[in-house]
């Protein structure tokens, strides 16, 4: 696992990509939480998105992500979080957002939409630590049967049970496909 912590101009970025989806009415609230929850997952996933962009660009692993902090005024974002340059494959980033969640979730609707090569499994803890457990490949979530966790049915993995996310870097700077 590789902890890393938000910098100011993140959070400054999370907020005011945030405040679009809220000024705009931006997105579709599928999961059946409380328009303050629903914001509140955008805000984290945007969140844990932009510092493991920015873990990358450290670790000098090139990709694009043109619309990062492009919010998205349809009903759903399509396409991936990002794309890692020397492979091309797309890279989506799920982020467990409270304290006893343990597992990744890809809404079933979404995944059956788009599936992505890869998911990077993150754990936001706080605005100070978010945790970058592992990545799974799209080609092994597609033999995970859905279940319904209370966001309707999802594909899922523990966190635990991802491959390890410094073996995602390694390969990256090493530029072999994942």
């Amino acid at each position: 696992m590789i902890l890393l912590k938000p910098t100011q101009e993140q959070l400054n970025h999370v907020q005011e990509f945030t405040n679009a989806y809220q000024q705009n009415g931006y997105g579709k609230n599928v999961l059946g939480v409380s328009y303050d929850e629903y914001i509140s997952f955008i805000r984290i996933g945007k969140l844990c998105e932009l510092v493991f962009a920015n873990y990358l660009r450290q670790m000098q692993i090139e990709f694009i992500a043109p619309d990062m902090l492009k919010p998205h005024p349809g009903n759903h974002k399509k396409g991936a979080d990002l794309i890692l340059s020397h492979s091309s494959q797309e890279v989506d980033i799920k982020a467990a957002n409270k304290s006893f969640h343990k597992r990744i979730l890809i809404r079933e609707d979404q995944f059956q939409a788009h599936v992505h090569d890869i998911y990077i499994g993150a754990k936001y803890c706080s605005d100070e630590q978010v945790e970058f457990y592992g990545y799974s490949l799209g080609a092994d979530m597609l033999k995970i049967e859905p279940k319904d966790f209370g966001y309707g049915l999802c594909r899922y993995m523990m966190l635990d049970a991802l491959k390890p996310i410094e073996k995602f870097i390694r390969m990256c700077q090493q530029k072999i496909t994942i």
